[in-house]
């Protein structure tokens, strides 16, 4: 069963609820149109507004003709700033990537792109989350920006990262511009490595077949072209920087010993323990360069090794 879980959103008050509605989810992107952004003063704003209150109330009262000037001067400032700060997001394209995976107990990090596509340098653009700011960046006009919202995974499955807040304060710190946006963004989350265990533990192992070629571990043969999956170990690191290219060692000899991480075989007292068992047993046999495979109640992952294998033993673990 996919565990698939979100953290904690903001609160859903009725008076937030229009807001809500625009903030998605939204299917990767989203265009900043003039409806999305919202814009209130600061406590700084706010004690701006009470100033020129206090200096219209005296100039009203003492007739004073200096004090309407300085008071509409004020105004008209002020105006100008609560535009700047609103203009400073908006017409903003977001883009979305799906986080990296990473284990339980790590903090997974989304990169959102900013595409700004006019003619208007933006300035101090933050993300935040739950209250908390993850980045802040500038973004130059006709450019691309990336901006990283960073989400605590405390469990294994599929972890959402959820609505986020963008916002602004420049260029005043008067009045802040913010929204709220979801992108659908998620990454893998796999099981937390038991390091607590007596390593290895296998179900069983399968001897290796005499003089076979491309995958034994005794007599270098011949190098090919690197190809993605490949066994970080075997690339050589010689070659690739005479001909600037990737290149994976083959060798003669007999195939290695395959082992097989077999569910009903892991004693442990939980899923949960039997997983995080499972998952260092995996994280073993990778580093050390073994053929592996993983039996689960409902999947069978064939022994292989290299990258692409070890994320994708993993990822069954993290989706049981």
């Amino acid at each position: 069963m996919v565990r698939l879980f979100r953290l904690p959103d903001f609160n859903r008050r009725p008076v937030f609820k229009f807001i809500s509605d625009r903030s998605g989810p939204f299917d990767g992107s989203v265009r900043l149109t003039r409806d999305r952004v919202y814009i209130i003063p600061t406590k700084a704003g706010m004690i701006f507004s009470l100033l020129l209150l206090t200096l219209l109330v005296g100039s009203i009262n003492y007739e004073k003709s200096l004090g309407f000037i300085l008071t509409f001067l004020l105004v008209g400032i002020g105006n100008v700033l609560l535009l700047s700060t609103w203009r400073n997001i908006a017409g903003l394209e977001l883009k979305s990537s799906d986080g990296l995976p990473v284990f339980a107990g790590e903090t997974a990090a989304f990169n959102i792109q900013l595409v700004n596509h006019q003619l208007l340098d933006r300035h101090s653009i933050a993300i935040s989350q739950h209250g908390i700011q993850h980045d802040i960046i500038d973004c130059a006009a006709n450019s691309r920006q990336m901006i990283r919202l960073k989400v605590a995974a405390d469990k294994r499955g599929l972890l959402d990262a959820g609505r986020f807040r963008l916002y602004t304060e420049f260029p005043s710190g008067l009045f802040i511009a913010w929204t709220w946006v979801d992108l659908s963004m998620s990454a893998v989350v796999y099981p937390a490595p038991d390091n607590s265990i007596k390593l290895p533990i296998f179900d069983h192992s399968d001897s290796g077949d005499s003089d076979s070629t491309g995958q034994g571990l005794e007599n270098f043969s011949h190098l090919r072209k690197y190809h993605q999956g490949d066994n970080i170990s075997r690339i050589s690191w010689k070659a690739a920087a005479k001909n600037d290219e990737l290149f994976s060692k083959e060798f003669i000899g007999s195939k290695p010993v395959t082992h097989w991480i077999n569910w009903n075989e892991i004693p442990a007292r939980d899923t949960e323990q039997r997983l995080s068992i499972m998952t260092a047993l995996i994280i073993h046999a990778e580093k050390h360069s073994q053929h592996y495979g993983i039996k689960l109640p409902e999947k069978q992952i064939q022994p292989d090794s290299g990258n692409k294998h070890f994320h994708a033993c993993l990822t069954a673990l993290a989706l049981h």
